[in-house]
């Protein structure tokens, strides 16, 4: 039921945004992580957005994750953001999110329910945007394992909430679809590819892009030969 919901909410925004600007982007994130402890974990990377044959959003971010049970993960992640204005110019601002990560097996299936408050200040710009100002974010997921295969399914729809005082306060202002695959490779390398469909909503100048995003993991803590899904 979780999988056809995330699935028909997809379509929906897909179908939606034919009536909305649009616009194509290439995100790459490389990064490595590791352990601090056996409950704590850590992870480093550096993000970058590519639109127009052109840098439009660079990003490091360091983060650090609890596991409070195998249920969930509080964690705390730190950002600094230089984001292309339409003069060409790189605005620079700093953002801290609060995460809650819960998670649920059963066989194959991996359903996952991501919470996240977003505080961002020296803001990119005057206006309001989700990806970069206050906001709390929801994201329902869902991951399959595939027998006898390196590869890993996963669907994903994220909501983006304004929770920041102005006009556009109070109001659902993006929804962010994925659909992609995880690839188990060998020793220590984590990746991941897939697509999103991202679109504003309930603001002016409605746009939405279409994303292929490939993220790399070197992970410290796991340098021994993964094995294929069986």
């Amino acid at each position: 039921m979780v999988k056809k919901i995330l699935l028909l909410g997809l379509l929906c925004n897909i179908l939606n945004g034919f009536g909305q600007q649009s616009s194509f982007q290439i995100w790459s994130e490389t990064g490595v992580k590791g352990k601090i402890s056996k409950k704590i974990d850590y992870s480093i990377d550096i993000t970058n957005r590519f639109g127009q044959y052109k840098l439009v959003t660079f990003f490091p971010q360091v983060s650090i994750k609890y596991k409070l049970a195998d249920w969930i993960k509080p964690s705390i992640d730190y950002r600094w953001i230089a984001n292309r204005e339409d003069n060409g110019n790189y605005l620079a601002s700093h953002r801290i999110n609060g995460n809650l990560q819960f998670s649920h097996s059963l066989k194959r299936f991996n359903f996952g329910l991501r919470v996240r408050y977003q505080y961002s200040f020296k803001g990119v710009t005057s206006n309001y945007e989700p990806e970069f100002d206050k906001a709390i974010r929801i994201k329902p997921s869902l991951s399959y394992d595939i027998k006898k295969s390196v590869f890993s399914t996963i669907v994903s729809c994220e909501f983006f909430y304004n929770s920041a005082q102005g006009y556009w306060a109070n109001r659902l202002t993006r929804i962010r679809s994925f659909v992609g695959v995880d690839i188990n490779l060998k020793g220590p390398n984590d990746l991941q590819l897939g697509c999103f469909y991202d679109q504003k909503v309930n603001l002016p100048g409605l746009e939405s892009k279409y994303v292929f995003s490939a993220t790399y993991a070197y992970n410290i803590s796991n340098k021994s030969k993964k094995k294929v899904n069986d």
